[in-house]
């Protein structure tokens, strides 16, 4: 593949696993773009050790975007959250947009965020700020998953069947857990909003867009697009 392609970091979200995301690995790679989706910690350990808090999540997609910048032959790169995943997402991308890693001499960056109805949320906010909620309190514990409609309502009974056998449960203390990084501000966001969402409702994904256009500087540009259906976990 050639090394002018960006390869995208697919982030999954909560109760999710890589293997969601096969459509859309499938068909950005028919397109030749190198594709790597990290398995997140929150999931893969919550049936026997569930993580304490998000650390374990933000660290690990760090070390998989990093892996790919600083690989030689390396490329840019573009991350693509979904849902919970912006939380870390944003969290692990201090010092890896594109002023930063040129100040440091490295050529490779993280040039984009494509969040696909994601919480990419400013320092400091968690998940249920972002949904006017109060923050769950409780014992760290591994969660079952919500109803399969919550996440595949637009689907056939099959296909939701399908995607739901993937699902699996998931640590509680990540979910509470706080954006440590505003990469808003020094990367440029592109924002697929879902009206149909049952996760994320349009409301709090306005929220959100509306959250990141008021805080806006210079060289940093959110990108809106209305409509469409969630179908990618």
């Amino acid at each position: 593949m050639s090394n002018n392609k960006p390869t995208f970091v697919l982030v999954h979200g909560a109760w999710h696993q890589p293997a969601h995301w096969g459509p859309l690995i499938a068909s950005l790679n028919a397109y030749g773009y190198k594709t790597v989706a990290p398995a997140l910690p929150s999931v893969t350990n919550a049936p026997t050790a569930p993580c304490e808090d998000i650390n374990h999540d933000t660290d690990t997609i760090r070390e998989c975007i990093l892996a790919e910048l600083d690989r030689e032959g390396g490329a840019n790169v573009v991350v693509v959250p979904h849902s919970y995943g912006g939380i870390p997402t944003t969290s692990a991308l201090r010092g890896l947009d594109t002023l930063s890693r040129t100040a440091l001499g490295h050529q490779t960056s993280v040039i984009a965020i494509a969040a696909l109805t994601s919480y990419i949320l400013p320092e400091g906010m968690n998940m249920a700020e972002a949904e006017q909620k109060p923050v769950p309190k409780g014992l760290l514990r591994a969660m079952d998953h919500p109803p399969p409609q919550l996440f595949y309502n637009d689907l056939s009974e099959e296909e939701r069947m399908k995607w739901a056998a993937l699902l699996r449960p998931m640590s509680s203390g990540a979910l509470i857990g706080r954006s440590t990084f505003s990469a808003h501000e020094v990367i440029p966001v592109h924002y697929l909003m879902a009206d149909e969402d049952k996760a994320i409702t349009l409301a709090t994904q306005e929220r959100i867009v509306n959250t990141l256009k008021a805080e806006a500087v210079e060289g940093r540009s959110v990108f809106e697009s209305g409509g469409g259906d969630d179908r990618v976990s």
